[in-house]
């Protein structure tokens, strides 16, 4: 597929940006930088990017159908006022496993959260893929994971694609809405192990998934087969996660990471950490947001 050249969105030295989400709410693309600590918002009319130090890595922030959003830290999810950048406690997720951390985050449709965990020294199989009802009960729906990431939707065909970055796999797995149950069979929907390390991902209007590949400077689009459809080629080796956002939906903003580049290489990316946009000629839907007021 033809795709337009990436341009610079937010300019700035993240050490990890992750988890971008646009929020239809407020018309404004939500991210983090996991261990800057840090909560953005990214205003594309403006141009003004603002933060909040939340004092702990944050691995997702996600839209809520109140006020207030949800982060994602390392002792569960927590609620967070941006007018004020204050939190306060939602739910425990992994306080069993308090060597772990949340990682990668998201809604589907029905308001359902999926939170992705992971071990501190990525030890492998210690991780998990948690479903948070807007009851705020809580269920490991993927364990053994080592580094999980995702997930992304293609509710119109019933999967759901989660990544375990550590095996540089991606899953295909069947899931129920209506109920958030995950069937035990896992695809393998992608393998990008030879090349890099597979990280966060989001499904467009045209069923097709969109995944960032680390290592490899780019983002990729895999058709319903498995088949690479196009690439985003970045000047930077390590995008991290991307989301659909705009007033159409249709441009593709990329986060990506300074911290995982070697620090050998690191002058010569002097945009890493920082966040791109492509307008691929297809549209995503918005963040889903977490059913809870």
């Amino acid at each position: 597929m033809h795709l337009m050249s990436v341009e610079l969105a937010v300019n700035v030295r993240a050490e990890h940006a992750e988890g971008p989400c646009w929020n239809s709410a407020d018309q404004r693309l939500w991210w983090v930088d996991i261990t800057g600590h840090r909560v953005h918002c990214f205003d594309p009319k403006s141009g003004k990017d603002c933060s909040w130090d939340v004092g702990n890595d944050v691995g997702a922030v996600i839209p809520t159908r109140g006020p207030e959003l949800v982060l994602a830290l390392p002792d569960g999810l927590v609620r967070f006022d941006a007018k004020t950048g204050s939190t306060r406690p939602l739910v425990d997720i992994e306080s069993q496993s308090p060597e772990n951390r949340g990682n990668d985050a998201k809604c589907d449709s029905t308001g359902r959260l999926w939170v992705g965990t992971m071990a501190y020294d990525r030890r492998p199989h210690h991780g998990g893929l948690y479903a948070v009802e807007s009851d705020l009960s809580v269920r490991c729906a993927m364990p053994g994971l080592t580094i999980a990431n995702g997930p992304a939707f293609d509710e119109h065909e019933g999967w759901m694609y989660v990544a375990d970055t550590a095996l540089g796999l991606v899953y295909r797995i069947e899931v129920d809405l209506s109920t958030g149950a995950v069937s035990d069979q896992r695809q393998v929907f992608v393998d990008v192990s030879d090349i890099g390390w597979p990280d966060g991902m989001t499904v467009d209007d045209d069923g097709f998934l969109w995944l960032a590949v680390g290592q490899d400077s780019a983002v990729h689009r895999y058709g319903p087969r498995g088949q690479l459809d196009g690439k985003i080629e970045l000047p930077v080796t390590n995008p991290t996660s991307v989301a659909f956002g705009g007033a159409d939906g249709s441009s593709l903003f990329i986060t990506t990471s300074w911290y995982d580049v070697a620090p050998e290489h690191r002058d010569r990316q002097p945009l890493a950490g920082s966040i791109f946009v492509d307008r691929p000629g297809v549209s995503g839907p918005a963040a889903a947001h977490f059913a809870i007021d």
